[in-house]
């Protein structure tokens, strides 16, 4: 097992002019409400480009305020930071590679980011987190995705990952972490206040799965066994959002000709956050 401790910053992007630069520029923009979105796309070969552009067409039609994505490998970054949508109305931060392993990360912003970083944790399969902070009137957000490592025999590896990212945000009064955390029902009590897992919170009767083969037969397919978990989930922690909406993204096939090709091995996860009225109060 590797354990590094070191973070360092991450260049924020934006096209212009033809190509990916540095964005020096983060004024602040008011927001009453944001919507951020977590998927794992799968780093897999099997009819990557296919599934790679359905996940990108379910992203556009919704236009998330953020967007992290998790198992991204160089191609994928390359066809993801491609699309005309993402290049006119997103930033970019990305840890693909190198650090990361054979895959890594990649956040989509609509929002003006004032600082990103990476940081690593103990891990066995090169996982880290990616945590930005965002240029909002009255506010400093942060985002931070993850990519915990998995197995259930991992779980006490994970409740180790997970206080260190709690640790590292422990300054933040507002914050979203979002991504895929492997953990199964059992570890669900390591997530506790001051964060708030939102799935259950807002829809306590429909287990949310992530991974379920009785849908995605993709996922049985690749497998060959059954399994049913939440993997990928969104947390919030802080008084100034109050989330109202989440959604799985990615339950249907990419198309009729392909039943059995999904989007990925997981379901996304889009949540939508407004700001509270006394937030909204104090920044008037």
């Amino acid at each position: 097992m590797r354990l590094l401790r070191r973070r360092r910053s991450v260049a924020v992007r934006r096209f212009d002019a033809g190509r990916w630069v540095d964005d020096g520029t983060a004024a602040a923009v008011d927001r009453d409400g944001l919507t951020v979105a977590t998927f794992n796309i799968w780093f897999d070969d099997y009819y990557a480009e296919q599934r790679y552009r359905a996940i990108a067409e379910l992203l556009r039609e919704r236009r998330p305020d953020v967007v992290v994505l998790q198992e991204v490998t160089p191609p994928a970054l390359d066809m993801f930071t491609a699309l005309p949508w993402v290049r006119n109305e997103y930033r970019s931060v990305s840890v693909v590679g190198g650090e990361a392993g054979n895959y890594g990360m990649l956040m989509l912003s609509r929002v003006p980011i004032a600082d990103a970083s990476y940081a690593r944790l103990p891990t066995r399969q090169s996982r880290g987190f990616l945590k930005a902070e965002f240029a909002l009137t009255g506010d400093r957000p942060v985002v931070c995705g993850v990519h915990l490592d998995s197995g259930k025999s991992s779980a006490r590896l994970r409740a180790w990952q997970l206080r260190r990212i709690f640790r590292a945000l422990r300054k933040a009064h507002d914050a979203v972490v979002l991504g895929d955390f492997n953990m199964r029902d059992a570890e669900n009590g390591r997530i506790t206040a001051p964060y708030a897992d939102i799935w259950p919170v807002l829809r306590p009767h429909d287990p949310g799965y992530t991974e379920d083969t009785s849908i995605n037969l993709m996922r049985l397919d690749a497998k060959n066994k059954e399994r049913q978990v939440r993997f990928d989930r969104v947390l919030l922690k802080g008084t100034c959002w109050r989330a109202t909406t989440i959604e799985l993204l990615g339950t249907r096939p990419i198309s009729a000709d392909l039943p059995r090709v999904f989007p990925s091995d997981h379901f996304g996860v889009a949540c939508h956050l407004d700001l509270c009225a006394s937030a909204s109060g104090e920044r008037s």
